[in-house]
């Protein structure tokens, strides 16, 4: 059921939100009360942890929104979307949704800008569809860091009205945008960007110091792929894990006689690994990871493998590799801004 006209009376609500605001304590943002048909209630709901702040409810018929303040004990957070701490608090957000409603799908995740310019806050966004009391439901969950708190929205609709969705988001993402702006900090131009942490373990192989120069190359090699790999890259930041192929193929790459990596003793059991045709088999079984799960690749002889491995590689250890880990999360497909 359409029912026409439902937010253009988000026009008559800007005439008096001066005079008709919800102040986001505790930080200075506000709200106006009425948003499209939604409207808000300025008393906060106070949570007895004080990490988990307050929240503002708006209700109209068919749907409702929820505003959350809180900082989760975490201090001094930084603005924006697109740190660490939001990223954990959007997937924990995610799965609570997953938790708390049976069968629900996530549609959809992306950044949105809240406005047309660069420089404009943005959110993480996820939709989801699922039933709640035997009803279609469709459920938007928004997430930032702005005057040092978390601000978290779940906008929920009875999937009736999803002819009017487009334009319910477009009003509540504008209403946040307008409350958000104005308290940015400034952003500093000379402000490090958090980049990759590559562990390179130089100098701590100690029988293998032969092949230092592979080793070494190893993490870099790791890095430079998942800056170009993006599913490769941690949710939220953190330690990259190689897939299967992807460790094989920078094995190859490394220690494979390519000439990115030396002649040492391990570079060479890599190499004669491989060309005994079971350096897939080896770094399933010797660089296991549990990301991986425990079915192997189609076409692996694993049984090939452990008879080889008993007669050709005996007293044989992989020397320390190095790590990499990213100092911000994975980036979301930005959806257009509210104006484009």
């Amino acid at each position: 059921m359409k029912i026409p006209g439902w937010w253009f009376l988000l026009l008559a609500a800007s005439a008096q939100a001066e005079e008709a605001i919800i102040r986001l304590a505790p930080t200075p943002l506000e709200l106006p009360r009425t948003i499209g048909p939604l409207q808000g209630n300025a008393d906060p709901h106070k949570y007895d942890d004080p990490a988990l702040g307050v929240s503002y409810q708006y209700n109209a018929r068919g749907a409702s929104l929820t505003v959350y303040v809180y900082d989760a004990g975490a201090k001094d957070l930084a603005d924006g979307s697109e740190t660490i701490p939001v990223c954990h608090e959007f997937e924990s957000a995610k799965q609570g949704v997953k938790a708390a409603y049976q069968n629900a799908q996530l549609v959809s995740q992306n950044a949105v800008r809240l406005q047309s310019s660069g420089q404009a806050p943005s959110l993480r966004e996820a939709v989801f569809e699922f039933e709640f009391r035997e009803r279609p439901t469709i459920s938007y969950v928004w997430i930032t860091a702005v005057a040092k708190n978390f601000i978290k929205l779940r906008f929920t609709a009875d999937a009736q009205l999803r002819d009017e969705l487009p334009e319910a988001r477009r009003a509540i993402l504008s209403a946040m945008g307008t409350a958000i702006t104005p308290h940015l900090a400034p952003v500093d131009p000379n402000a490090e960007k958090p980049g990759n942490s590559i562990n390179l373990n130089v100098g701590s192989a100690g029988a293998f110091d032969e092949d230092a120069a592979s080793t070494f190359i190893y993490p870099l090699a790791l890095s430079a792929i998942a800056e170009k790999t993006p599913e490769l890259q941690p949710e939220c930041g953190g330690e990259v894990i190689p897939d299967h192929a992807t460790q094989v193929s920078l094995f190859r790459e490394v220690f494979g006689g390519s000439g990115m990596g030396d002649t040492g003793k391990f570079s060479k059991r890599i190499q004669q690994v491989d060309a005994a045709g079971f350096l897939e088999e080896f770094v399933w079984v010797e660089l296991h990871q549990d990301t991986w799960g425990k079915t192997p690749p189609e076409g692996l002889t694993l049984d090939d493998y452990a008879r080889w491995k008993k007669k050709n590689l005996k007293r044989f250890r992989i020397p320390p590799l190095g790590s990499v880990a990213l100092g911000y999360p994975r980036s979301l497909p930005l959806a257009p801004a509210l104006e484009d």
